[in-house]
């Protein structure tokens, strides 16, 4: 069991990958087909969006975000670094391994090439 199957309070993953295939990442539709896939893998409801917008030219890529019933999910690329950020937050356990293979199958990460964080809370916070 992860540290945050075990807390019982807030539950929250960050992946960020590197070396994307641009043409995945860049694909609006597919960013937010995942948003409402993680959604439903996570058990929550979209309350809004996925809203998917394309960035500036500066910072090519596009960004992707919805609340959910218990918090909200993200997605940023940047096809110029080919890099993708995946923000999951919720106050409602979920299957993290689950997310966590979904994403990389879906937008066909390399597992060498992610870096991945479980945000750990105290369990006891008033300590």
């Amino acid at each position: 069991m992860s540290a945050i199957q075990e807390n019982k309070r807030r539950f929250h993953i960050i992946i960020d990958a590197f070396n994307c295939d641009n043409n995945l990442i860049s694909d609006k539709n597919k960013i937010e087909q995942a948003i409402r896939d993680i959604a439903q893998l996570c058990g929550m409801k979209l309350l809004y969006g996925p809203i998917v917008i394309e960035g500036v030219e500066e910072n090519p890529g596009v960004t992707g975000f919805a609340i959910i019933d218990f918090s909200h999910i993200s997605m940023h690329t940047f096809t110029k670094d080919r890099e993708i950020c995946v923000d999951i937050f919720s106050c409602k356990p979920f299957d993290v391994e689950k997310v966590k293979g979904y994403v990389v199958d879906t937008l066909k990460l390399s597992h060498e090439s992610i870096k991945y964080i479980e945000v750990t809370y105290p369990q006891d916070m008033s300590s």
